[in-house]
Formats: structure tokens, sequence, C-alpha cells
């Protein structure tokens, strides 16, 4: 079975603190949508502008959780020591899903990176998600490294969140480890990752649209790969507007709208100027079909 994983946002109030109403509101309304689990503290949910307290204060709500859906908190961190501390409160409070990015700045060597997730699977006994996105950690992944390659092999590593439109790689790095779990991490490019055999998604767009992302991987799935790329070409439309003027900004404002108050982002993130607000409501408008 694939899975539809919703990267969460973080909601905040208007004293920019987290409201936590909201974000029990939208879990339940993503539960309800078809949502196989949350990634908590990732890209959409602002991780590295939260407190070391607002960190661990998401991954005690998202907890309240565990037992009805799949969960993931992600703990990456430019010190090892920071990383585990994070993962240490996860599992606390009962939340198998560890996920990282590759520390950040330093220019670490493969080596160093590979200590980092073992590190991190040794202190929590459990095999980590290596959040692979090199458009924000300039880390690619070396495959023809041999500590890269030891590290995908070694069980340490037991899923990762492809955010990187190189399908290849992706299915390289199964052909090194089969165990290991695969979710796309562009739904902008559902399609070509399950054409590539990917375990799933894990999405920052499933926080509003999900329905609709759904329907393409059944489409695709029953074999109706025409209708799903149209709905595909339909869904990009939205994305395209959603990337342009500021990924967590648009998802803030449309849940908003949505009936969730989400707040704004935070600095130095920009909020929506009204235009920019203008066109992502009038993208929706047109494109958004499946609810």
């Amino acid at each position: 079975m694939k899975k539809l994983i919703v990267a969460s946002i973080t909601p905040f109030d208007r004293q920019g603190k987290i409201n936590e109403t909201s974000a029990r509101q939208l879990w339940e309304r993503n539960l309800t949508e078809g949502a196989d689990g949350f990634f908590i503290g990732g890209s959409s949910g602002e991780c590295f502008l939260l407190t070391r307290e607002e960190r661990i204060r998401s991954f005690e709500l998202a907890s309240e959780l565990k037992g009805r859906c799949d969960l993931y908190a992600h703990v990456g961190a430019i010190s090892t020591e920071e990383a585990i501390f994070y993962a240490k409160k996860a599992k606390e409070l009962g939340i198998r899903g560890i996920a990282a990015t590759p520390p950040l700045y330093f220019g670490f060597s493969e080596k160093e990176i590979a200590g980092y997730y073992y590190d991190i699977a040794q202190a929590v006994g459990e095999s980590v998600l290596y959040y692979n996105i090199p458009s924000s950690t300039h880390r690619e992944l070396d495959l023809n490294n041999p500590e890269t390659r030891e590290l995908i092999k070694s069980g340490a590593i037991g899923a990762i969140k492809h955010t990187n439109l190189n399908l290849l790689q992706m299915e390289r790095i199964k052909n090194i480890n089969s165990d290991i779990i695969c979710y796309g991490g562009f739904e902008s490019s559902m399609v070509a990752f399950l054409a590539f055999g990917c375990d799933g998604f894990i999405g920052s767009s499933f926080n509003f649209m999900l329905p609709q992302f759904k329907r393409i991987m059944e489409l695709y799935l029953e074999g109706k790969e025409e209708e799903a790329r149209a709905l595909q070409t339909k869904s990009n439309n939205i994305l395209d507007v959603l990337l342009k003027n500021g990924l967590c900004a648009n998802l803030k404002h449309i849940v908003s709208n949505q009936g969730i108050p989400a707040g704004e982002v935070r600095k130095p993130m920009l909020p929506l100027t009204e235009s920019r607000k203008e066109e992502m409501d009038e993208i929706l408008s047109r494109y958004l079909e499946v609810r």
C-alpha cells in the first residue's frame, strides 16, 4: 500500500505562539480526508525557525495521534547532540518515526554525515528517515561514495523522503537496499514518482488538497494514466503559484481561508501581499477539483 503523509504546517496564533487548537483541527480534517500520517516539524512546519521548546511541543501535540496513524518527527539539526535530544524526546512520546535532514552549513564529509545518522539511530534504537532535500540543504546523496552506500545498506536508514527530481537516484537507492521505504517529496511529479516505484508521498500541499492528490494516485494505480496526468496538470497549476509566492505563507493563507486559523509565517519569511493572496485564491478556484 502506498501512503500519503501530510507534511504538516505549524499554525500560529495572533501572539505568534503555536495554535494548538488549529493544529488539532487540521490533523483531524486530514485524517478524515484519508491521510495515512503526518510529518511533524519539517520544512512546511518552519522547522528551523521554531524554538527548542516549540519543536518539542509540536511533537507532544502530534503524539496525541499515536495509534491512529503514522507519525514522523523531524529532528534535524546542525549538531548530532541536538538532533539526538529531539529524537529521544520524540521517542519518549511514543513517536517511532524519526526523520532528519543532514546537518547544514559546515560542509561535512560523507563520513561525518553517515556518523550523524548512525548516532541518531543508535540513540533511539530505531532506523531513521533520511530527509533528502538538496535544494535546501545543498547536500546531494553521493551513491558512489562508499560511506554513503554503506549507510544505505546498514539498516540505520529505514526510509527516505526524496524531495529531489532525480528519480534515477531514488531507483538506485532501492537497488542498493530494497528494504528502504522511498517517499516522494515532490507531489508535483506524483505520476512520475509512482512510475519509478515510490512507496508513497510526504507532501506540503496535502494540508489543503489531499483529496485531489489522493485521486491522482488512485487513478494511476487503477491504470487510468491519462486521467491521472490530466489531474496532475491541474494540480501543478496550483503548485506553480504556491511555490512562486512563498510555500509556507501560501499554505497558511489557504488553510486559514478554509476555516482553520493558521496565522503568519516566522520572519525572515514574509507574509503574502494582498495581490498574491488574490492570485492564490483565483488559481485555487480554477483548478482545485476534489475536496
